[in-house]
């Protein structure tokens, strides 16, 4: 909710400033003018843009300063781009095709597009937001460098912000660079997708080594601690869970990572959990009525002002040595249960008997062990526990678990957004570093058997092709993840 209410906000900010920024432009007011021509800014709606000369001769001097490196360094990036393009192409034409035809292979590997709300978490908009900037500027940083080694002006750098999303951007004079040979063009059109590549391939390498160094600082495979709680989360309050608690286990299912947390949600979400319980314990507890059925179709052997007790239905098959449904406190049959029978055949030890709650579909009765020993008893939806918990499985009692946790999102963000932005730019697709790109091979490898004519005529026809594919591939992601 706060990050909606914070996203109106800012709605209402870009109202306030397109509506000020047509007021003082329709009234020719000169010291606003002034102020918009010094600074770089340009107002639009949902859009401010920022544009600066301040960093030319930074660009410069780093692109003469390190030349014989950069000359290397981007002709590899050509090669390492073009080899790119075919691969991607690929991807989106086999996207585009199973999204239509339902094709589903584990493991494959496809394009979809990242929107925060959709198929994104609104609650990692920052680490989006903050991704966009980096990636951007990495592959910015790319094309104004190849610029330079090639003598090419550049005219200025800027930010574009889009709503909440940040993008960087170079300009280029255009005249010179289209004077160039084919290939100094394609060194610059490609410098941005190598950059892309290689900023992801760091952010792998950094991600792999990284959990070697916090394992020096942190406790791991040994829980999870609970790094925050929902206000709106059921396992609020003086019996449930805080942050700085360490879960080891729910019930039977042992907790070691997050990774094995996610496994035993699944598995509990899976199969209602099943109690081993003594006879003398369920003989002594056992509060039933006469069986009946609910309004909502399910059975019940509960009173209605027994609001802790549940029904249980009794598991184990052969010859029944109990009631098939008896009502018990659920706290203290799960605080006592010691093993479970959750799986079939659902088996006991000796002298115990397989028991399960009668509960709605889509709720279950289960304890989230704590590494204190302590249990915390929950009953409702799985789903809330784990949509209502932030958890780490980096553990220390002084340092902030939230440190690697953000760290190594974030360098998930960043190799996947700065892949994707790569694998996107290099498809001929309008407004694409591809759409000139495509143009430039066409003219290196078709003009002189087909003529300039016919060579812009396939060029044309295949990035709006690939364009149409892209957009409308897109929609159908959209449309599958709100429908």
């Amino acid at each position: 909710m706060e990050v909606y209410v914070g996203l109106i906000v800012i709605t209402a900010i870009y109202g306030c400033l397109i509506f000020f920024d047509t007021f003082f432009k329709t009234c020719a007011h000169y010291p606003y003018l002034r102020f918009l021509d010094g600074t770089g800014l340009e107002i639009k709606l949902l859009q401010v843009r920022w544009t600066t000369n301040a960093f030319n001769r930074f660009f410069s001097r780093l692109g003469y300063n390190q030349s014989k490196f950069l000359d290397v360094w981007f002709t590899i990036g050509l090669y390492a781009s073009l080899a790119l393009l075919p691969v991607s192409t690929y991807l989106l034409l086999y996207s585009f095709l199973q999204s239509y035809f339902a094709v589903e292979e584990a493991s494959t590997i496809t394009i979809e597009p990242m929107l925060p709300g959709i198929n994104l978490p609104v609650s990692e908009l920052g680490y989006y937001s903050l991704t966009l900037v980096i990636c951007s500027i990495v592959h910015e940083m790319g094309h104004a460098l190849a610029a330079v080694r090639e003598n090419v002006s550049l005219e200025c750098v800027g930010v574009n912000a889009i709503f909440i999303l940040p993008v960087a951007f170079v300009l280029l004079g255009t005249e010179k660079l289209f004077s160039l040979k084919n290939k100094n063009i394609l060194k610059i059109l490609c410098a941005g997708v190598w950059h892309n590549i290689v900023l992801s391939l760091l952010a792998f390498l950094i991600y792999s080594f990284l959990p070697h160094v916090f394992s020096s600082l942190y406790t791991i495979n040994e829980g999870v601690i609970v790094v925050n709680v929902a206000k709106n989360s059921p396992l609020l309050g003086a019996r449930g869970l805080k942050m700085g608690d360490t879960i080891v286990g729910i019930n039977d299912c042992l907790i070691y990572n997050e990774e094995s947390w996610v496994n035993c949600i699944k598995h509990i979400n899976t199969r209602k959990s099943g109690f081993c319980l003594n006879g003398d314990l369920i003989r002594s507890l056992d509060e039933s009525i006469p069986l009946k059925h609910t309004d909502n179709g399910y059975l019940d052997c509960c009173n209605a002002d027994k609001q802790n007790n549940f029904c249980f239905e009794y598991l184990d098959e052969g010859i029944l040595k109990l009631p098939s449904h008896v009502c018990l406190p659920g706290r203290t049959v799960v605080e006592k249960a010691t093993t479970f029978c959750s799986f079939e055949p659902h088996a006991c030890p000796n002298n115990l008997f397989c028991f399960r709650p009668l509960v709605e579909n889509y709720t279950n009765l289960f304890k989230i062990v704590k590494s204190d020993n302590t249990n915390v008893i929950y009953s409702g939806p799985v789903t809330d526990v784990y949509r209502t918990l932030e958890v780490s499985p980096y553990i220390h009692p002084n340092i902030s678990s939230t440190i690697p946790d953000r760290t190594m999102k974030l360098l998930r963000y960043v190799i996947v957004v700065s892949m994707g932005l790569g694998v996107i730019n290099i498809i001929p697709c309008w407004f694409m570093d591809g759409q000139y790109i495509i143009s430039i091979l066409g003219n290196i490898m078709l003009v002189k058997m087909l003529g300039k004519k016919k060579t812009n005529l396939i060029v044309l026809t295949l990035t709006t092709f690939i364009t149409f594919i892209l957009v409308t591939h897109c929609m159908q992601a959209v449309w599958n993840a709100l429908f």
